[in-house]
């Protein structure tokens, strides 16, 4: 103990030898890593992206720019999820305790290494002006063709439709294996608009005329004083030629909101105008979202997100990616936009797996930080077809996990008060052949398996250990709605949702005001509570054997007691879903001190 050894002249030289060699190794090895590990042999990182009615045209000029996103493959994801459920569910001790966007990226974030890959893999290709994401998940740049081509190895054409339409299109895209084994997807290559979103189904003469005030009083919206704060916030989301107008918006609330405080009316807009450019109009399913969100529940603070760009995926990416980078999004979104069929094999507007996976895994991480999404459930049924039997879809992204997906009902003839499932168009509904039935649903939807009165499909042509949608209903025919001066009355899934998810921001509402947590991801709550046989009218009449336009199909699925493929657990009943809300936890947080939260974080690494 306590001996120590004298060090010789001789030795010390060997030492002071050995370091600067050691120095020497160290320098060499960290100037060469990059440039060996970016010369390793290359792979496609990305096929090219073949979508009918769209066909390649000209070489694009080298000088044309594009904005591109390279999405980094994200960790921990079945963490993510079960992190989720913890959040969620009513019976968690840390129900409402959602994730801070740090915890979110200490789970989930890339590691600094394979960042520093990406970036020594553009800057030696020429692209010197990409930006790491605020929390290190993707990079953004702007770049030519010419680079583009130099970056990916391949080569950039115009794609045209029959309607004229032009958009850049990337052929496949290559990497060195380095760098595609840390890429979950690229955004901005690949991809086309969505089907330009044909507007909501205009209602028959014979429907009732729904507005704010019917709906209030239909399922009972009543019990919760808006304070008007700046917290609770909620969203429409917008994409690609849908256009929200004011003037439109104030028309609607003097003749159909009468009772609203002044400025109840007024929405804003994320991140740009998302007003109508001067030759054009206001879209009516724009002004369908934002009317019914607002009227039903006034006085909550609401924002129109607004994304008009080129690819459907693309702009799905940017709407998530700017969530998750605000550090005070709104608590709500609805969204009434999707794509029926096999997205990702079929590469449905251009989503690819890979692309449609990194959003999804979006949404698990807006899920863990307590924001709802909430999704219509599509107007084509069961995803079936007149003539023949084949396996059945539900729409994306309303099937995806961390989504909650709304169908659609009608009042039963000559009747205000019971309702069935809608008759002139198909309550979308099915089972994922891409996702898990998930742990929440996993009880309801066996027992409607079992149900003889399910009508179910042959077993080939739909996956009954699939995620099962839609989750809930409301009404979706006969909406009042107003765009470009005009008002006419529409349906579809595209007005259950935003209605819906009015009431969620009025349940927000008041938990905020007792100072607890929002809801965040609804689905566990809201299974957990039509179990408790509350919270929902079970609609047991009608089926969605049928296509958007109302004619039959030869499968599909049908109404019966508890959940269904048609409408969910049936339709809102707002007074005892409020009930059910008083009682769950606060989901607040205590307080931590700085070792203990140091600690969490070592964890979540």
């Amino acid at each position: 103990p306590g001996l120590r050894l004298a060090a010789t002249p001789r030795l010390e030289l060997r030492m002071v030898v050995g370091m600067q060699f050691f120095l020497l190794f160290a320098a060499l090895t960290s100037f060469c890593v990059a440039p060996l590990a970016i010369a390793s042999p290359t792979v496609t990182l990305q096929a090219a992206v073949e979508v009918e009615t769209w066909s390649k045209g000209a070489k694009a000029n080298a000088n044309e720019v594009l904005n591109v996103v390279i999405a980094l493959k994200n960790r921990e994801v079945e963490r993510l999820s079960s992190e989720v459920l913890e959040v969620s569910s009513p019976h968690s001790p840390r129900y409402g305790q959602h994730l801070q966007p740090a915890e979110i990226s200490a789970l989930t974030g890339p590691q600094q290494a394979s960042q520093h890959l990406i970036r020594q893999w553009l800057t030696t290709t020429g692209v010197e002006t990409a930006t790491l994401s605020k929390w290190g998940d993707r990079f953004h740049f702007r770049a030519n063709v010419s680079q583009v081509e130099a970056l990916f190895s391949t080569k950039v054409h115009w794609y045209n439709n029959v309607a004229g339409n032009a958009i850049l299109q990337a052929m496949d895209l290559h990497a060195p294996v380095s760098v595609a084994t840390e890429v979950a997807a690229v955004f901005g290559l690949h991809g086309v608009p969505i089907d330009r979103p044909k507007a909501p189904r205009q209602s028959s003469t014979a429907a009732a005329k729904i507005t704010p005030e019917l709906l209030a009083k239909h399922y009972g919206v009543a019990g919760v004083e808006v304070s008007r704060g700046a917290k609770n916030r909620r969203a429409t989301v917008e994409f690609q030629g849908q256009y929200t107008k004011q003037s439109d918006l104030s028309a609607w609330f003097a003749q159909y909101v009468p009772n609203a405080k002044q400025g109840d009316e007024i929405f804003t807009c994320f991140p740009g105008d998302c007003e109508p450019p001067t030759h054009r109009g206001s879209g009516l399913e724009a002004m369908l979202d934002v009317e019914y969100i607002m009227g039903p529940a006034p006085g909550i603070k609401t924002e129109v997100w607004s994304f008009q760009n080129t690819a459907w995926c693309t702009d799905l990416k940017d709407w998530t990616s700017r969530l998750l980078d605000h550090e005070d999004p709104p608590l709500v979104f609805s969204i009434s936009y999707g794509i029926q069929g096999n997205v990702s094999l079929d590469k449905r507007m251009g989503c690819s797996e890979a692309i449609s996976r990194n959003i999804e895994e979006d949404f698990a991480k807006i899920a863990a930080r307590g924001i709802s999404l909430i999704f219509s459930s599509g107007d084509s049924g069961s995803g079936g077809n007149l003539l023949f039997k084949h396996p059945l879809w539900p729409v994306w992204p309303g099937s995806a996990p961390h989504v909650t997906a709304v169908g659609a009902t009608q009042f039963e003839t000559f009747s205000q008060s019971a309702e069935r499932a809608v008759t002139s168009y198909g309550s979308g509904g099915g089972f994922s052949w891409r996702f898990p039935q998930q742990p929440w649903q996993r009880e309801a939807v066996e027992a409607y398996k079992q149900n003889p009165g399910a009508g179910l499909p042959r077993s080939q042509d739909f996956n009954a250990q699939g995620r099962a949608t839609p989750d809930v209903s409301a009404l979706g025919l006969g909406y009042q709605v107003m765009a470009n001066g005009h008002t006419v009355a529409v349906g579809g899934t595209s007005a259950s949702a935003p209605f819906f998810a009015s009431l969620i921001s009025l349940l927000n509402e008041h938990r905020l005001q007792n100072g607890k947590s929002p809801l965040g991801f609804l689905n566990p709550l809201l299974y957990e509570m039509a179990k408790n046989g509350t919270g929902f009218t079970d609609v047991t009449v009608g089926d969605n054997h049928k296509d958007r336009t109302g004619i039959p199909v030869r499968e599909g699925y049908s109404c019966t007691k508890g959940w269904d493929a048609v409408t969910g657990w049936g339709t809102p009943v707002f007074g005892e879903m409020l009930q059910y809300v008083k009682g769950l936890p606060s989901g607040r947080r205590e307080h931590k001190s700085s070792e203990e939260s140091e600690q969490d974080n070592l964890v979540l690494v």
